[in-house]
Parts: C-alpha cells; sequence; structure tokens
C-alpha cells in the first residue's frame, strides 16, 4: 500500500528566527488543514468561536482613534479584522498580510474590496512608517522553539513600519490553559517584553476576555 509522503515546508527555516524545522512544518500543515477542513471562517484560521475572534478585535481597536488611518494586519488570515472594522464603521486604509498564499486566495474572494498580500515582514518588509497602525492577532499562540525570538523579531520589525502604534495579543498564563503547543505568558512578563522594545510607552489592556492579554506599544 502506498502511503502520503509527509507534508513538505514551502516555508524557509533561515527566515523564522526561533523557530525548528519541525516547528515550521507543524505551522504551514496546521493552516493547511484548517483551511480545508472547516466551513466557519474562524475555525478555517484556527479559532474556536467567532465571539474569541471578535472579541479580540475589539480590545486590538481600542488602541486609538483609527478613523482613516492607514493599518497594516498581519497575519490577517481570512480578513476577518477588515470585516469587523467594516461592520463597526471605521474608515481605514487597509492592507492585509498572511504567511500563506491559499490563505490570502480565500481572504480576496470573501473581501475583494480590501488590500491583501502574502508576505513575510522578516524577508520583505514595507518602507519605514508606512503605516500608522499594525496589528497582529493570534500570531504569537503558538508554542514553538523561542517564542521570545521571534516575538522579539516581528515586532521590532513591524515597528520600524509603524508611524503611531503596534496593538498584538498573546495567551494568558494566569488563566489556567493547559494546551501544551500554546505560547502562554504572564502580564508582567509581557509588558516588560513590550517596553524592552524601545518605545514611548507599553500599555497593557486585561479581563476582556480570560484567556488573553493585548499589548498596545506607542511609537
Amino acid at each position: 500500500m502506498k502511503t502520503k509522503p509527509p507534508f513538505k515546508s514551502l516555508l524557509k527555516l533561515e527566515n523564522f528566527p526561533g523557530f525548528s524545522q519541525k516547528d515550521l512544518t507543524h505551522l504551514e500543515k496546521y493552516y493547511h488543514q484548517q483551511l480545508h477542513q472547516h466551513e466557519a471562517p474562524e475555525k478555517r484560521v484556527g479559532w474556536k468561536t467567532i465571539e474569541s475572534q471578535r472579541v479580540r478585535f475589539e480590545a486590538l481597536t481600542w488602541v486609538a482613534p483609527m478613523k482613516k488611518a492607514k493599518i497594516l494586519d498581519v497575519g490577517c488570515g481570512l480578513g476577518a479584522y477588515w470585516g469587523y472594522l467594516k461592520e463597526q464603521e471605521v474608515p481605514v486604509k487597509y492592507t492585509g498580510i498572511d504567511l500563506f498564499p491559499n490563505v490570502i486566495r480565500e481572504a480576496k474572494k470573501l473581501y475583494p474590496d480590501a488590500r491583501f498580500e502574502a508576505r513575510n515582514l522578516l524577508v520583505h518588509p514595507y518602507p519605514a512608517r508606512s503605516f500608522d497602525y499594525s496589528f497582529l492577532s493570534g500570531v504569537f499562540n503558538v508554542k514553538v522553539q523561542d517564542n521570545w525570538t521571534y516575538m522579539r523579531a516581528m515586532l521590532k520589525q513591524v515597528l520600524k513600519q509603524t508611524k503611531k502604534a503596534v496593538a498584538f495579543n498573546a495567551l494568558n498564563a494566569d488563566s489556567g490553559l493547559k494546551e501544551s503547543n500554546r505560547f502562554l505568558v504572564t502580564p508582567k512578563e509581557i509588558v516588560t517584553f513590550g517596553r524592552s522594545l524601545g518605545v514611548k510607552r507599553a500599555h497593557l489592556l486585561d479581563h476582556y476576555h480570560h484567556l488573553d492579554l493585548t499589548v498596545f506599544l506607542y511609537r
């Protein structure tokens, strides 16, 4: 009996600081499977419910008034944050990027009026200060060999391309979550880390969801 060959990652390890090859292959395989095994948009990109996705979008949006701002959605998935902003009637100039071309193709089908690109910012950054605000939702939730190294590299790159503030979230270690494949941080750890990135101010937002923490990094 013939067996299927193991999933082969199309991403290059040298472009993902803090990852092992196993981490990288697993990440690509996971999102490939999610996209093809589910119909609900939120589950196709790894969220359990639409409510858990939306409450995080709401928290991220508290970073500042964004009317007519130019924003970057890093790890945009199927573009649900753009859909949320439209629903809330927040007029922005939106760009969504994701690592996976197949995800971006689906995002374009769902939201043909938005700008989406398959792009790794660590390899192909935008010009400095191209966006007013940048957002990363769920990007750091999966446990890899060295999450802190990856987070630092990504956030420093995103900060370079952002004029005003970067907002990102992480899973709260104080929540009691027991999933070995998830990366968890304490509130103190994540605020200390944010301040180490050379920003003027790092602000922690919590108590909006028992599993989650959001940090605003103001330039």
